[in-house]
């Protein structure tokens, strides 16, 4: 509770200094919504979206993921700041509280979803050694707040991009490969496979994209995950 306090007061701050901020965002519809790790899926149709409000080197990054029915499936609500930023490189920390809405099967008391909160730590970063390439590297930790859910996680995450591929005049693919390691406690640990790949056409407001993972070994309780969609920048 007392980090959360924190977190909260932090983000107080945060708005109340973010006058002429910098606001981006993505909505995506995608047939199945992935989670940022990516075994993990609703295994329904769904509208992901997320925003980011920057000031100087802070910035909060809200996600709220639901159904096409409405109904909750993850909420992320990401403060970070930025150690390291220039043209080649670029390296921040955040804290990141969650929300993850699972769905009961059947119903127990009448309620359709159990809550489990966590709370995580995030390093990322970014480095670019030629025009249009870019490697990313991350790491997470995550710990449930409640008696419920995955006592705690560990994720690492290796990714290169190429952007920008261009295809004839009108059309451009970027593609991410990468690799990760996942330990959930008492769940899952092992490697795994991932890539996605955009594609824009000129002029479009829009575009593409398809992701796919999988595991490197046999692991009980994983298996290859998919989706597709559209990204709506904004």
């Amino acid at each position: 509770m007392k980090s959360f306090k924190i977190f909260i007061y932090s983000l107080l701050f945060f708005v109340a200094q973010s006058t002429c901020a910098q606001v981006t965002g993505n909505l995506q519809i995608t047939n199945n919504g992935v989670a940022p790790v990516p075994i993990f899926a609703l295994g329904s149709p769904a509208i992901l979206s997320t925003s980011t409000i920057r000031k100087g080197k802070f910035y909060f990054n809200p996600e709220f993921n639901l159904g096409l029915d409405g109904k909750p499936w993850t909420i992320f609500s990401r403060l970070g700041y930025y150690l390291i930023e220039n043209k080649k490189l670029t390296i921040g920390l955040a804290t990141n509280l969650n929300w993850f809405f699972m769905k009961r099967l059947p119903m127990i008391n009448d309620e359709e979803f159990q809550v489990q909160r966590y709370a995580s730590f995030e390093l990322n970063g970014q480095f670019r050694p030629i025009k249009n390439q870019i490697f990313y590297f991350s790491y997470w930790r995550s710990d449930r707040l409640d008696k419920v859910g995955v006592l705690y996680e560990d994720f690492v995450n290796f990714a290169y991009g190429f952007d920008n591929i261009k295809l004839g005049n009108k059309n451009c693919i970027s593609i991410r490969p990468s690799a990760f390691y996942l330990k959930d406690y008492k769940w899952v640990s092992g490697f795994f496979a991932a890539q996605t790949t955009n594609y824009q056409r000129e002029n479009w407001k829009c575009n593409l994209f398809v992701t796919t993972a999988w595991p490197m070994s046999d692991m009980p309780g994983t298996s290859f995950t998919w989706n597709t969609g559209v990204n709506i920048p904004f």
